[in-house]
C-alpha cells in the first residue's frame, strides 16, 4: 500500500518529502461462539427460520444478549461494528411477535437512511418468516418523508414494527397519541441502536423524549421491554439509563473479534496558504492508489464542499490516468454520498457499493453509522473526526469479517487533535471509548419539555423516578397553580421544540439561494458577526448581511479573499450563581461545578491580512454587541504565594484535554481566565448545561494531564495552534508556565481532598480518598 501511495504521490516522505508517516496494525482476533443452549429457548418456528438463513449458532455476545432479553430485562449491548449487534437485538424482538401475534415493535435510529437500511436489514433476515408461520411480521417506516394517505394507513392499521427516529416520537407518536392507540396500546418491544448518537445537547432533549414516552405508556399500563445497542461507548448501560430513566443490564463484547487491520498515520507537510488545496488532492490521490492497487475504499471527509471537491478532482484524475493507460482506475466507478442527495441517488450508491460496482466513495459523516454498505478494504479519514467514538466508527466500515484484511489511511489537518493523533498511533489504538454525556435535568430544556409532558398525560403523579427531578418538579409545579395545556384543533405545543438544535436558535449560513450549513446563535455571535470573514470548509466567506428572528435567522455569505481575517476583541464578566459541587485540597487548589451568568461584550472588530498581520480596517460594532447567557461550567482556582502563575495558559491546557477525553465537538466549551483570582473556567455553550462540566469536574485531573501531554509533545516552544494556541488568537501565551503550574496542580491535589462543598459550606471529608 505505502508504494501505492508514493506512486500516486499521496505520500512524500524520504527522500521524496517531508510527510511524517507512522504505521501500525491490530492483528485478528476470531470470534467466540456459543453453545446452542439458547436455541431452546426460542420459539420453533423462529429457530426454523434462522436456519433456514445459514444461521446455526450465535457468537457470544449475540446468545447472552438473546437470554438476557428472553427473560424480559431492558438490555443494552456495547460490541464492535459488524459484530452481529443487530441480529442480537432483532431475535428477542421477533420472538415476542411470534409469542403474542397482536403485539407491536418500535425501532428508533437517529437518521431515516439508517432506519431504511435496517428495514431492508429486517426483510432479508426475517422476510419469509410466513414460510414457518401462518402470519408474516409486517415493517414499515415512518418519518417525515411519509406522504399522509400512508400515515393515515399505518396509524389506523400498524405494522407489527414501525422504524422511526426521535423527532417523529416527539412530534407523532407523542404530540398524536390518541392517534395511535392501535399501536401503543399494545407495544411489546422498543429498540434504540446507536445511543453513541445521542449525546450532549441533542442527547439531552432525546431523553426527555424517551422519558415522556415511557411515562405515557405507563399511564395506559403498558410497560414494553427495551433493547439499546451501541458499538462505540464507555459507559453504556449508565448511558442507557440516563437517556430513558429505566434500569438495564448490560452485555459488553469489546474485544470478542475484529479483523487484521493496518495503520498509516500521515502528518502532511503542506504550505500553509495552500494546505486546503493540496490536502484535497492527497486525499483524491490516497482514493486513486486504493483503486489502482485493487481496494475499494470509503473517504471521510469533513464537509459537504470537500467531499464534492474531491469527487469532482478524482472523476477528472481517474479520467487522465486511463487516458495515459497508467492504472486500472474507472471514472465511473467513483461517487459521492453525503446528506441532501436525493434517497434514490444515496440508495444506488449504497447497492453499489455492496455489489462492488463502485470502489471510491467520497462521503461526510452520512455514512459512519451501520448501513449496510458491504465488505470495504479500507478507510481513508481526511482529518479526525470530533472524538475517538467517530473514528472508530469509521474505521469500523472496512473489514467486516473477522478473517478478512483492512487498512486505515488518516491524514492529520493543522489543528491539535489530528497533529497529536498524527504522532502518536498507539495512543489511538490503546485509547478507551469516550463516555456519553446527557442532561435531563437541564432547566432551559425541561422549560421547553414541560408543557408537551402536560399535553401528553393525564397525571403525573408516581413519575419521577422516570421523568427525573427537573422535569417532574417543574410539572407539578406548574399542576399545582392551576396551569393546563392550550388544545385548539389542530395545535400541539411539541412542534416549538427543535430537539437537534441549540438553545437560543438556529442560523442558516447560505450563499445565494445555497445553504452551506447551519450554526448557534453562540456561534453566529462570536463568529459571524456582521461584516466578519467566516470559514467554512476551508473557503473564506464575508458575511454580508443577518436576519434574525425568534428562533435564530439567516445569515447571508459572499466569497472573500483567502488572505483575510476578522478578530472580535470580547470582554467577558462571570458571575456564579450556584454552587453544585466543589473539592479542597489543602489551602492550594479548589475545583468547582456550579451554574454562572455570562456576560460577553463586543467592544471592537479588526480585519487583517493573515500573510503580514496587516490591520485593514477597525471598527465597532452597532448593533447585537453584547450577549447573556446562564451556563454550567467547571473552574479551577489555585491560592498561595508559592505558586507559579500561568493561568491564563491553564485555561487553554483545560480546554485541550476536555477535547481529547470526553466527546465534545470543539464549540461545546469555552475556556476564560480570571488572572487576579488565578481562577480557570471551563464554560459550556448551552444554557443550562448538558453534562460536559459535571464531567470535567469529575474527571478534571486525568483532562489537565491529558493537556499537559498534548502541550508538551508538540515541537513549539511557547505554544501555537497545533497546542494551546486558539485559531486566530493574538493572546501572548508561553505554554510553558501553564504546564509547570498544572503540574504543581497535580502534586498538590494527588493524595485526597480535604474538604467537599456541601450546601455552599466546606465541610471536611477526614481520611476520605479523592
Amino acid at each position: 500500500m505505502l508504494d501505492e501511495l508514493r506512486h500516486f504521490d499521496a505520500l512524500r516522505d524520504g527522500d521524496t518529502g517531508k510527510d511524517k508517516l507512522l504505521t501500525g496494525s491490530m492483528g485478528a482476533l476470531p470470534p467466540v461462539y456459543a453453545d446452542n443452549s439458547v436455541f431452546d429457548s426460542l420459539s420453533p418456528k423462529v429457530v426454523a427460520h434462522l436456519r433456514h438463513n445459514g444461521i446455526a449458532c450465535f457468537y457470544q455476545h449475540q446468545a447472552e444478549a438473546v437470554s438476557k432479553a428472553l427473560l424480559g430485562t431492558n438490555v443494552v449491548l456495547q460490541a464492535p461494528t459488524a459484530s452481529g449487534k443487530t441480529l442480537a437485538f432483532q431475535v428477542p424482538m421477533v420472538e415476542a411477535l411470534v409469542r403474542e401475534p397482536d403485539a407491536h415493535a418500535l425501532m428508533i435510529y437517529p437518521t431515516k437512511a439508517l432506519a431504511y437500511d435496517q428495514r431492508d436489514q429486517l426483510r432479508r433476515i426475517f422476510g419469509h418468516l410466513c414460510d414457518f408461520w401462518e402470519q408474516p411480521i409486517e415493517s414499515w417506516w415512518y418519518d417525515g418523508d411519509v406522504d399522509r394517505d400512508t400515515r393515515q394507513a399505518i396509524r389506523s392499521a400498524p405494522p407489527h414494527i414501525l422504524l422511526t427516529n426521535p423527532e417523529m416520537v416527539h412530534n407523532s407518536f407523542l404530540a398524536h397519541a390518541g392517534a395511535w392507540d392501535a399501536f401503543l396500546s399494545n407495544l411489546k418491544y422498543v429498540v434504540i441502536d446507536e445511543i453513541h448518537e445521542y449525546r450532549g445537547y441533542f442527547g439531552s432533549n432525546v431523553s426527555l423524549v424517551l422519558r415522556r414516552l415511557v411515562h405515557h405508556l405507563k399511564q395506559r399500563g403498558v410497560s414494553p421491554q427495551f433493547f439499546l445497542a451501541s458499538a462505540t461507548c464507555a459507559n453504556a448501560k449508565e448511558h442507557a439509563e440516563n437517556l430513558t430513566g429505566l434500569p438495564f443490564e448490560e452485555v459488553n463484547a469489546s474485544d470478542q473479534f475484529r479483523p487484521e487491520r493496518s495503520f498509516y498515520f500521515i502528518k502532511p507537510d503542506i504550505p500553509q496558504h495552500q494546505y486546503w488545496e493540496i490536502l484535497r488532492l492527497r486525499t483524491v490521490r490516497a482514493g486513486l492508489a486504493s483503486m489502482g492497487n485493487g481496494k475499494s475504499v470509503l473517504v471521510f471527509c469533513p464537509t459537504r464542499r470537500f467531499a464534492e471537491e474531491c469527487f469532482r478532482l478524482a472523476r477528472r484524475e481517474a479520467t487522465r490516468l486511463q487516458e495515459q493507460d497508467q492504472r486500472a482506475v474507472e471514472p465511473d466507478a467513483i461517487r459521492v454520498y453525503r446528506a441532501g442527495l436525493a434517497s434514490e441517488e444515496r440508495q444506488q450508491t449504497q447497492n453499489d457499493l455492496r455489489n462492488g460496482t463502485v470502489q471510491l466513495v467520497f462521503t461526510t459523516n452520512a455514512l459512519e453509522l451501520g448501513i449496510d454498505i458491504g465488505n470495504l478494504d479500507g478507510v481513508i479519514l481526511a482529518g479526525f473526526p470530533d472524538s475517538i467514538m467517530s473514528a472508530w466508527q469509521r474505521i469500523g466500515r472496512a473489514g467486516r469479517s473477522w478473517d478478512s484484511d483492512a487498512f486505515v489511511i488518516y491524514y492529520a489537518r493543522n489543528n491539535p487533535l489530528d497533529q497529536f493523533y498524527a504522532s502518536n498511533l498507539r495512543t489511538f489504538i490503546e485509547k478507551p471509548f469516550d463516555e456519553l454525556v446527557v442532561n435531563p435535568e437541564n432547566e432551559e430544556l425541561v422549560r421547553r419539555h414541560v408543557p408537551c409532558l402536560l399535553y401528553e398525560t393525564e397525571s403525573i403523579e408516581g413519575g419521577e423516578s422516570l421523568l427525573g427531578p427537573g422535569l417532574y418538579e417543574a410539572a407539578r409545579e406548574l399542576v399545582q397553580r392551576g396551569a393546563q395545556p392550550a388544545r385548539t384543533r389542530g395545535y400541539s405545543p411539541h412542534f416549538g421544540v427543535d430537539i437537534r438544535g441549540t438553545g437560543g436558535g438556529m442560523y442558516t449560513l447560505k450563499i445565494g439561494s445555497k445553504d452551506l450549513g447551519t450554526m448557534s446563535a453562540q456561534q453566529q455571535f462570536r463568529e459571524a458577526y456582521q461584516r466578519a470573514i467566516y470559514m467554512h470548509g476551508g473557503t473564506n466567506y464575508r458575511v454580508e448581511s443577518i436576519e434574525t428572528t425568534s428562533n435564530g435567522g439567516t445569515i447571508h455569505l459572499g466569497e472573500a479573499p483567502d488572505h483575510l481575517r476578522t478578530n472580535p476583541f470580547l470582554l467577558t464578566g462571570i458571575t456564579v450563581q450556584d454552587l453544585f459541587d466543589g473539592r479542597r485540597w489543602g489551602a492550594t487548589v479548589e475545583a468547582m461545578y456550579g451554574n454562572l451568568t455570562v456576560t460577553d461584550s463586543m467592544l471592537n472588530i479588526r480585519e487583517f491580512d493573515e500573510r503580514t498581520d496587516q490591520t485593514i480596517a477597525t471598527w465597532v460594532p452597532e448593533m447585537n454587541n453584547a450577549q447573556f447567557s446562564k451556563a454550567h461550567a467547571f473552574w479551577l482556582t489555585v491560592k498561595g504565594t508559592d505558586i507559579q502563575d500561568g493561568t491564563m495558559e491553564l485555561q487553554h491546557l483545560f480546554r485541550l484535554g476536555t477535547l481529547f477525553t470526553i466527546p465534545v465537538e470543539p464549540h461545546d466549551v469555552a475556556p476564560h481566565a480570571e488572572i487576579r483570582e488565578h481562577t480557570s473556567y471551563l464554560i459550556e455553550s448551552y444554557s443550562g448545561g448538558i453534562g460536559i462540566a459535571r464531567k470535567v469536574f469529575e474527571r478534571w485531573r486525568e483532562i489537565l494531564a491529558t493537556g499537559i501531554r498534548i502541550a508538551e509533545n508538540c515541537q513549539c516552544r511557547r505554544g501555537c495552534p497545533n497546542c494551546i494556541v486558539p485559531p486566530r488568537s493574538k493572546e501572548e501565551l508561553d505554554k510553558r508556565r501553564g504546564i509547570t503550574l498544572a503540574k504543581q496542580i497535580l502534586v498538590s491535589s494527588e493524595q485526597r481532598y480535604d474538604a467537599q462543598l456541601l450546601n455552599n459550606l466546606w465541610e471536611p471529608v477526614g481520611s476520605e480518598l479523592a
